[in-house]
């Protein structure tokens, strides 16, 4: 779609209403939508919505808007600068779904400038430690591993 097709500015109002709803299901819906149909244009449109649902009640609401934040990311890396003390934070989160989504972004930060993700070294040793002691809920085993695939990331 050209960026001023009109079907675009509808989408664009329907996911923040969407992003807006009290119901979980349409929140979830729209931030996986987000995911797949957001342009660099949409960004400045959407991202506030989505930086609001990084402390949302639900932990598969934080998952996604997570999630959708790295997508964004991918399209316009300047766009979620003022945002990289936010998931400093994300990892510290109580649901390790969400901690291990947020390796994500902290990852791709990282290839591009080690040095600014020094002083999470601890962060990731601690979470490290918990995985290997098996203090994560069984829900992230696989075949007996605990969480192998954040044990990749980090």
């Amino acid at each position: 779609l050209s960026p001023d097709h009109e079907f675009r500015f509808m989408l664009v109002n329907q996911l923040q209403r969407d992003l807006a709803s009290a119901n979980i299901l349409e929140v979830s819906t729209a931030l996986i939508a987000l995911q797949k149909l957001i342009t660099p244009e949409m960004v400045p449109a959407l991202l506030p919505s989505v930086q609001k649902l990084l402390t949302h009640e639900q932990s598969t609401v934080r998952k996604k808007a997570v999630l959708a934040i790295y997508r964004i990311y991918q399209l316009d890396p300047g766009a979620v600068d003022h945002l990289l003390d936010t998931f400093r934070r994300v990892l510290c989160d109580k649901d390790p779904a969400v901690m291990g989504a947020s390796l994500c972004l902290l990852q791709e930060l990282a290839r591009e400038n080690p040095a600014s993700q020094k002083d999470l070294v601890s962060s990731y040793t601690s979470i490290l430690k918990q995985i290997v002691e098996h203090r994560l809920a069984k829900d992230f085993d696989y075949h007996r591993i605990p969480a192998p695939w954040i044990q990749i990331k980090l």
